[in-house]
């Protein structure tokens, strides 16, 4: 089988060589739609994908991944709590080879750098640190104090509870920098999820920025406790809360889900927001990478949610939906008995 296009030509000995898992595909009509029929596959894609695959049956890869290979160049999507990079390239109007590049592989070529850059940001983060340290202590101090003096006035002690609550979320994100640049040991515990969302939930809710923001929460009952620093979960909420409000411009529904599957729970976080164009959908995660104006954020948000839940051994992807806006899906996978005994010692 040879595959040519602008003098380029595509043998099985050349799609062999790709270290990834690699499909070449026809483009069929199937009814009303227009369907990718695998021709031709590496081993690596037989390799990982051979339970999908069926002898002597024609196969679509809509069928065994969804609705991603209609988009020439680079996509994205999710598949069995994999995140995969996907290159959809045309060979001419009929066939087309598209690559599937876990996320582990795709940022692998780029490592040192990324270490480069986290050194740098763990001493920017201490400087930082203890720039506002003291500010902050202040604010505690005089805000617990105010709130002794007036006594049990409702409103107000609401209020004061607030600033303090603020306060310390501040102290944490502080914290939460030094994690991300030169990790930490933090107190772990066992955390229960949905209480943790309802709870930033609450903080949040009335918020201007949430004023005209609907929350659905579908929270799985009898969910299991994750082990895990409850404050660096909550700023994780926190910071994804944010985004989306933010990416909606103060207007649209924030869909929170949590379930538990394969061993893992899973978090979901949508919007009905624009989405996320796939040009900077690779570095979104990259610390002070942000679209938004200058002297509006630093872009260390999204880098230190990926840093706390890492290190809490998960993992955090981003998709766009279908229907619109974006979904942040964080994965936790139960410890092991072993694991936390390790984690103890």
């Amino acid at each position: 089988m040879v595959f040519l296009e602008n003098s380029i030509i595509f043998t099985k000995d050349s799609i062999e060589k790709i270290n990834y898992p690699t499909a070449i595909s026809e483009c069929e009509r199937v009814g009303l739609e227009f369907k990718h029929k695998i021709v031709y596959y590496n081993s690596r894609f037989l390799r990982d994908f051979i339970y999908l695959l069926k002898d002597d049956e024609v196969v679509f890869l809509e069928e065994l991944f969804g609705p991603v290979f209609d988009t020439f160049g680079l996509t994205f999507f999710t598949f069995e709590n994999n995140f995969y990079y996907l290159f959809n390239l045309p060979i001419n109007p009929n066939y087309t080879i598209h690559v599937f590049i876990q996320e582990k592989d795709w940022f692998r070529f780029p490592y040192w750098i990324n270490t480069e850059r986290l050194a740098s940001l763990g001493k920017l983060a201490g400087e930082i640190s203890h720039e506002l340290k003291n500010p902050l202590s202040g604010i505690l101090l005089y805000a617990s104090m105010l709130k002794e003096e007036i006594g049990e006035v409702p409103t107000y002690q609401t209020w004061l509870e607030r600033i303090i609550s603020l306060t310390e979320r501040c102290r944490m994100i502080i914290n939460g920098l030094l994690t991300f640049g030169r990790p930490e040991e933090e107190k772990r515990e066992w955390v229960e999820v949905n209480f943790t969302i309802k709870k930033v939930y609450e903080l949040l809710s009335e918020y201007p920025l949430f004023k005209n923001i609907k929350f659905n929460l579908k929270l799985q009952t009898n969910l299991p406790q994750i082990y895990a620093s409850q404050g660096q979960i909550e700023q994780v909420l926190f910071n994804l809360f944010i985004n989306a409000a933010q990416a909606m411009k103060g207007k649209g529904e924030i869909t929170v889900e949590t379930f538990f599957k394969n061993d893992t729970i899973v978090i979901k976080v949508k919007d009905t927001g624009p989405g996320i164009p796939s040009e900077i959908m690779p570095f979104i995660f990259d610390p002070f990478f942000t679209t938004k104006e200058k002297g509006e954020a630093t872009g260390l948000g999204l880098s230190i949610c990926y840093g706390i839940i890492k290190n809490h051994g998960g993992r955090i992807n981003v998709y766009n939906l279908k229907e619109g806006g974006a979904c942040f899906e964080i994965l936790f996978p139960l410890l092991t008995r072993e694991a936390l005994r390790e984690d103890a010692v």
